[in-house]
């Protein structure tokens, strides 16, 4: 099976406040078939499925991640993605300035 990376998706393991994070088809296959919180549900069994298949099919990476984001949402050990806060506004300095001569 292709390793096929995609954006990472945190979600929680049996282990209490531990989280494992995922960046690909494989490792959703794998987390999936092996320490997954339940063991039948619609979206889980489409998800099996999907991943397993991802070779054959060609399953984009992004095709993958989102079917593996629904089944860890039906599991209820999905992680939601941190939220960033309003821009304040101010503006960002990409280069560090250069220091004033002395008269």
């Amino acid at each position: 099976m292709e390793e096929k990376p995609f954006k990472e998706v945190r979600i929680l393991t049996s282990h209490p406040g531990r989280m494992r994070v995922i960046t690909s088809a494989l490792q959703a296959a794998e987390q999936i078939l092996t320490n997954w919180p339940v063991e039948e549900g619609e979206v889980l069994s489409a998800a099996k499925h999907a991943l397993l298949s991802c070779p054959e099919e060609n399953l984009s990476p992004g095709a993958a991640r989102f079917v593996f984001i629904q089944a860890a949402k039906e599991g209820g050990n999905y992680v939601d993605e941190p939220e960033r806060g309003p821009p304040t506004g101010k503006p960002t300095r990409w280069h560090k300035a250069k220091g004033r001569r002395r008269s």
